[in-house]
């Protein structure tokens, strides 16, 4: 008899293992040895789709710190709406898989004229090369996890093979910030208790964090899909989506110290206000601001999955044992 998947059992298992696989990507040199291909390049590119995006908006901020000029881009758009590609342009694209329709596209057309590429993908993905740099294991959940901090850690790897940020000895440490974050998983249970997520619940987050905030919306809608989710960046929800907020609506703050920070505070005063449920998390200490989306998203994971087990939602299901979802999936390939 085949046993009994307890539900979100997988999400958890690859969330409490992130510390270990920081640890040894830590002691790895492959992303530090691919960085060779970017050496020079006036500008990078750095794509994925849904988390793999969000890990592109955090590194972005990570070689910037280094003195590099990076920007974000969605894979689909980089794939069909490409910017005017200069010859000294380089590009990081970022897939747990590494089979994604629109992530191969975007490298495959960046890639027929151009080895300025490196690729971060999971073990086991189809991708292959020189330019190929892997972080951890397939993971069982859909719900992805684990691969999207190795992801950034391997981003800002690269960062320190191609200049000198101020944080570079600071690296080494976070795996342990890591942990400290997985350590937080019953005290963030505690405060999911006697919370309403339903039917909205926001996050919002500043600078680097604003990629936490957008990957805590997609984490909470994935694992716990009976809940929506929507992720803002800290002046952006000011401009229009505060009036949309409700007394009792949950908002959860990234609040790491930085620029963005004392925008933040005047935000949770107004929220307050209106009797908005704010939440937080302690926030990563002694981590430098454009590293901290590595360790604050571990909190906004555990989120996710509390929340699904509340609701009594497989987070692990990605409700394909739902005919009409099934359904859906079947008309579109990712």
């Amino acid at each position: 008899m085949a046993k009994r998947h307890e539900p979100g059992s997988f999400l958890k298992a690859t969330l409490e293992g992130q510390p270990a696989e920081l640890k040894r990507l830590v002691a790895d040199d492959s992303a530090a040895r691919a960085a060779d291909r970017l050496r020079g390049c006036k500008r990078i590119l750095l794509a994925g789709t849904g988390t793999s995006y969000h890990g592109a908006l955090a590194g972005q901020f990570i070689l910037r710190s280094a003195g590099l000029d990076a920007w974000a881009v969605r894979a689909f758009e980089l794939a069909n709406y490409p910017p005017a590609l200069r010859p000294d342009d380089g590009l990081i694209l970022l897939s747990h898989r590494g089979s994604k329709r629109f992530s191969r596209d975007a490298l495959d057309g960046f890639a027929r004229t151009s080895q300025h590429w490196v690729a971060i993908t999971g073990e086991g993905s189809p991708m292959d090369g020189d330019g190929v740099v892997r972080t951890v294991e397939q993971e069982k959940s859909p719900v992805h996890t684990a691969s999207h901090t190795a992801a950034m850690l391997r981003i800002a790897q690269m960062a320190v093979a191609l200049a000198n940020p101020a944080w570079k000895g600071r690296l080494a440490e976070l795996p342990e910030a890591v942990q400290r974050a997985v350590d937080m998983g019953d005290g963030i249970a505690a405060k999911v208790g006697p919370t309403e997520f339903r039917p909205v619940t926001h996050f919002v987050g500043g600078g680097p964090a604003r990629a936490t905030s957008y990957e805590g919306a997609l984490k909470l809608r994935e694992a716990s899909h009976l809940v929506s989710a929507e992720g803002h960046d800290v002046e952006g929800i000011l401009h229009g989506p505060l009036v949309s907020i409700q007394p009792g609506t949950p908002v959860v703050l990234v609040a790491q110290a930085g620029p963005s920070l004392e925008r933040l505070k005047e935000l949770e005063l107004a929220l307050r206000e209106i009797g908005a449920t704010v939440l937080s998390f302690p926030a990563a200490s002694g981590v430098d601001e454009v590293l901290a989306p590595i360790v604050n998203v571990v909190p906004l994971q555990w989120l996710a999955y509390h929340v699904s087990r509340k609701l009594g939602v497989d987070a692990d299901s990605f409700r394909r044992n739902e005919p009409k979802y099934a359904a859906a999936q079947s008309r579109f390939t990712l």
